[in-house]
């Protein structure tokens, strides 16, 4: 179990270019002094806060949106540096019973399997918040009164 959290720890999550403005609207990028975060009325203090959301969002709905090959992506900020851990831990935990990863069967695999198997975890974890990232998008598209909404992400879970 170690090996599994280390890995997720050196995870680097991904988002679709496409959704950049619109974390740039609703988390605020790289470090800064907490009310500094405040003075610019980001929803979530930190992307990976937004990710986090949109991961569970995307869950909740069943929405996946999966990171093709050709697609534009960028990376953040490591899973080890997230917190609160223990919401952090629940994710890994949910991604893990949504895929098919064999917790039995990780004792009998090599490196390369066991490599594999926690990459399709990972890249699960993409798919969904990048599926909450769409819905979230989508909702916005539709009504641009939710961006002001100060109950919006409340009432997208709630849905």
């Amino acid at each position: 179990m170690n090996y599994l959290k280390e890995k997720f720890g050196k995870f680097k999550p991904r988002y679709l270019s496409t959704f950049d403005e619109l974390i740039k609207t609703y988390a605020q990028f790289g470090g800064g002094s907490v009310e500094n975060k405040f003075s610019k009325a980001k929803a979530f203090s930190s992307v990976y806060e937004f990710y986090m959301f949109a991961f569970f969002l995307g869950l909740n709905k069943d929405k996946k949106l999966e990171i093709t090959d050709s697609d534009l992506a960028k990376g953040f900020w490591e899973v080890e540096n997230w917190k609160p851990v223990d919401l952090v831990e629940q994710l890994f935990v949910c991604a893990i019973a949504e895929s098919d990863f064999d917790m039995v069967a990780i004792e009998h695999m090599d490196e390369s399997q066991l490599k594999s198997e926690i990459s399709k975890v990972l890249r699960l974890i993409e798919d969904y918040a990048n599926g909450g990232l769409l819905l979230i998008k989508k909702e916005m598209d539709d009504d641009e009164e939710t961006a002001v909404d100060d109950l919006f992400f409340i009432k997208l879970l709630a849905e």
